[in-house]
């Protein structure tokens, strides 16, 4: 019979022992052909099931039921079972094939995986289950968990191989669907009520009929003896409050300490913040004084908050009245910019802030709190960050209200005029319209422009300059209006991209702007309009050429981009969006979903705001 299966007739002699096979053969291709046809039909299998100390009954009732079904007319196959967790499958490949199929899909089905999804918006980090119940998503068998270590909002799915890559693929679908809006309601009484049981239920209902997630965005903590709070939002999206409390109950990404030198936590805020925090805010505190010494006015230094409700502890050392020869308000600016540039770096979206130096340190609250919101001013116009709200909070009634006075004179202003402003921290032009300013090392300007692009350029920075171009900057921030007016501020995509280019293009760029007439000097495979790149390497390796000394020149321009789609190297300017032959798309990119460079058409679309001189 076996001869009959595989085909050899009667030229080759089969002898079956107990544990092999033999056969015979006058013609030596014939065995060889014999050999090759029994290891097609006929395969055995070995599997060990992981974290079993034998083979479960489920998996060995399947298999058994699966054999029986196979050999109702002849015996095709066969498991045996070890003493461990061991399977054996024997028989025609067909069917051992079958069985072994069975045996995976039990494993993956018992083995848990993790994988992590990136979400669009940090609030779904906790509220993705919700959500996808809401809109009958099946997720049995896969568990949810926020991934807090990644700076972007992550999860981690959980669960068997199979439910979770199959969960995972029909997510990433679900998650480009999502959109996400925010309503003020101006009314008076508007969060008292959305914050009362009826005001929730009502809130309730909507949600599950639109099957959306509605939150009410958390406001500053307020006794019944506060002022309340004033609200200011800012041009570039900056939303600062000012209230009477306690910092010690605010819940912010991170609070910010009015330290002494020696980090010796013993009055006002800072006795305060460090009772509230715990012992290992006071601990951390000696530490860092024992290996760098005493901190320096104007410096940030960052400790554990420990029972307090932020992630850190940023410890601010702010000058003390009478001991800066009249330049308190200088050095005070000087110490917020740390702050916020601190908090930046640390990609936090929210402070909370007291008025520093105006306790124990003695400096003028009037003083004080104008500084703090002359920083605060200045951060704001760089645009493009991360953090996005910033509380401004004390316990003193005077001081709230000097802080709230400040915001109303600095941040209030309306019109044109404020839009067309220089920026704050520009150095004075002295009637002059351009100016470069060599940034020093130790400054946070310096160390953030620095920073992002050592990211991926690996190169030996000689050093920095900020571009002061008044009549660039007034033709930027009116391109900046126009397109605000047309997409709305929601789509001005304002970024800080990268340009690399010769020492001699560098007049023409700072003094004229990017000039869109030089395309095709190296490439335009996305369209004949101006180059930007999103990872400062791609500029500096291929499009940043060495002058005669070896020194490599690249500019971090701010740039527009605006609505943009995927261009391609026929094109002289953006296409329409639709039909309407005037609404075009701003920009264009080489990949819609993850650009890595941005194309512009219009010269006043990007602002070279500073020069980085490398090797």
């Amino acid at each position: 019979m076996l001869c009959d299966i595989l085909g050899a007739g009667d030229k080759v002699e089969v002898e079956l022992r107990d544990t092999e096979l033999h056969f015979f053969s006058l013609n030596a291709n014939k065995l060889d052909e014999s050999e090759k046809k029994m290891e097609e039909k006929f395969s055995e299998v070995k599997y060990d099931i992981p974290n079993c100390f034998v083979v479960p009954p489920e998996l060995r009732e399947k298999l058994k039921s699966k054999t029986n079904e196979m050999n109702q007319k002849e015996c095709r196959a066969k498991v045996v079972f070890g003493a461990d967790n061991t399977v054996y499958l024997l028989g025609h490949t067909k069917e051992v094939e079958e069985l072994s199929d069975a045996v995976i899909e039990f494993i993956l089905d018992q083995s848990s995986i993790e994988a992590r999804v990136e979400l669009p918006f940090p609030e779904l980090v906790q509220l993705l289950p919700e959500l996808l119940q809401l809109h009958n998503f099946d997720f049995s068998g896969v568990t949810f968990s926020p991934l807090t270590a990644y700076s972007r909002p992550t999860v981690v799915l959980e669960g068997s191989a199979n439910n979770v890559a199959e969960v995972k693929n029909r997510l990433g679908l679900f998650l480009d669907s999502i959109v996400q809006d925010k309503v003020t309601i101006e009314m008076a009484g508007a969060v008292r009520f959305f914050d009362c049981h009826a005001g929730r239920e009502s809130l309730l209902k909507v949600a599950h009929a639109h099957k959306c997630l509605i939150q009410l965005e958390e406001q500053p903590h307020i006794s019944r003896h506060n002022l309340g709070f004033a609200k200011y939002n800012l041009q570039h999206g900056l939303q600062v409050l000012v209230c009477e409390g306690d910092i010690t109950k605010q819940d912010a990404d991170a609070l910010v300490n009015a330290a002494n030198g020696d980090l010796n936590h013993i009055g006002g805020v800072a006795a305060a913040l460090s009772k509230a925090g715990g012992p290992q805010v006071q601990k951390e505190s000696k530490t860092i004084v024992k290996q760098t010494g005493k901190i320096p006015t104007g410096k940030v230094v960052v400790t554990t908050g420990g029972n307090l409700k932020c992630k850190a502890l940023l410890h601010a050392v702010g000058p003390v009245g009478g001991k800066e020869s009249g330049r308190e308000r200088i050095m005070l600016e000087k110490t917020v910019h740390n702050v916020l540039n601190l908090a930046e770096m640390m990609e936090f979206k929210s402070i909370a802030m007291p008025c520093i130096s105006s306790g124990v340190f003695g400096v003028p609250i009037r003083v004080c709190s104008d500084a703090i919101v002359t920083a605060i001013k200045t951060f704001d116009s760089q645009g493009g960050r991360s953090l996005s709200k910033i509380v401004l909070i004390d316990n003193r009634v005077e001081v709230v209200r000097a802080m709230q006075e400040a915001c109303d004179r600095l941040l209030q202003e309306k019109g044109t005029r404020r839009n067309l402003e220089l920026p704050q921290h520009w150095e004075s032009m002295h009637g002059q319209y351009f100016k470069k300013v060599e940034l020093q090392h130790y400054s946070s300007e310096y160390q953030k422009v620095a920073t992002d692009f050592l990211k991926t350029a690996k190169y030996s920075i000689h050093k920095i300059e900020r571009v002061q171009n008044v009549f660039l900057w007034q033709a930027f921030s009116v391109c900046r209006q126009r397109i605000i007016a047309k997409n709305g501020s929601a789509e001005l995509h304002e970024k800080f991209l990268y340009h690399g280019t010769s020492a001699e293009s560098c007049n023409c760029i700072e003094r004229d702007r990017f000039d869109r007439s030089y395309a095709g000097t190296h490439a335009a495979v996305y369209g004949k309009g101006v180059y930007f790149a999103v990872n400062a390497k791609y500029s500096a390796d291929t499009y940043s050429p060495a002058d005669v000394s070896g020194l490599k020149r690249l500019y971090v321009a701010r740039v527009l981009v605006g609505r943009y789609t995927v261009g391609n190297s026929s094109m002289k300017a953006p296409p329409p969006r639709g039909s309407d032959p005037t609404d075009c798309f701003n920009s264009l990119v080489d990949n819609q979903q993850h650009p890595s460079m941005f194309i512009i058409f219009h010269d006043d679309q990007a602002y070279p705001e500073y020069l980085i001189t490398f090797r």
